[in-house]
């Protein structure tokens, strides 16, 4: 029998990458998809699932509280089904709480496929669900089993060998498809619009999947940020996923972003200053009011 797979997070754009990643890893998988821990209990309340994949900062209710009921569940007991928590939360403090609340394992934010399959294949060889990742879907071969076997080998190995990018369908697709060709208007009268994006210099901290670069915002809306970083290794790919640290009032808060450009600097292909374009992830009314009041700050 498939593995179910319960995914959990409010963000479209997490969900997708998840869902994308574990369909091209383990096509036979069965997955359901949550955008908050009360639709979650719903679904659980209905169908058994062999694996939680939750984010851990959400409404109505959080990963952590959504962890906690799951645990008080004779079907959902921390020896019966592996919870992994996916968030940017990374501090030891958010991990000690999880840890005693009954989480399997943590995957921080931002993440690479590697490591996501990573985390599942060693999620269910601990819970014993080997067979069920390797049951045989629609392709009915034995491609699947080779994929979890050399998997396995990278879990055990000396983890992620760097970056890798989640791209596996076009940006045009995800930013909700190409723009129609202008048609034929009126000239409109002359506005003066809104200010929507402003140049700033913001130094702050950025993260991309496995590696943390000192950064400076440049450009800076309610929905997008543009950073200037120095990198000589990791060159972030369109996609990928980000965190970045901004600070407002005495308060830091994590946002989650996704790549959507990367250009060098410099005219010269050596160039180790990179501008990076970010699109803004998160759903969270709480992190949007924070975003704006920054905004209007600056």
């Amino acid at each position: 029998m498939a593995i179910k797979i319960l995914v959990v997070d409010d963000a479209s754009f997490t969900r997708d990458l998840i869902r994308r990643t574990l369909k091209k890893h383990f096509p036979s998988a069965q997955l359901e998809e949550a955008v908050n821990g009360r639709k979650a209990q719903q679904l659980m309340n209905k169908v058994k699932f062999d694996m939680i994949l939750c984010d851990w900062e959400m409404p109505e209710m959080t990963g952590l509280e959504l962890l906690d009921w799951c645990r008080q569940q004779d079907n959902y007991k921390k020896e019966n089904v592996p919870f992994v928590m996916i968030t940017s939360r990374g501090d030891k403090d958010h991990v000690v709480e999880a840890v005693k609340t009954g989480v399997t394992d943590y995957l921080g934010k931002p993440f690479s496929s590697e490591q996501l399959v990573n985390k599942i294949v060693s999620a269910a060889k601990k819970h014993n669900l080997d067979g069920a990742l390797m049951a045989k879907g629609a392709r009915g071969s034995g491609a699947e089993k080779e994929v979890l076997d050399s998997l396995t080998k990278a879990a055990t190995g000396s983890g992620t060998k760097g970056m890798t990018s989640h791209t596996s369908g076009s940006l045009d697709v995800l930013l909700g498809g190409k723009s129609p060709k202008a048609a034929t208007v009126t000239k409109p009268k002359i506005t003066h619009p809104k200010v929507t994006t402003k140049d700033v210099k913001v130094p702050s901290m950025v993260r991309f999947a496995g590696k943390q670069f000192r950064t400076m915002v440049i450009q800076f809306s309610c929905t997008e940020a543009s950073l200037l970083i120095k990198s000589d290794d990791v060159i972030p790919s369109v996609l990928d996923q980000a965190v970045l640290d901004l600070e407002f009032k005495g308060k830091v808060n994590r946002l989650n972003y996704y790549v959507q450009g990367v250009a060098t600097t410099e005219k010269k292909p050596t160039s180790s200053f990179l501008t990076v374009t970010l699109g803004l992830i998160d759903q969270d009314a709480e992190k949007e009011s924070f975003i704006k009041a920054l905004f209007e700050s600056l």
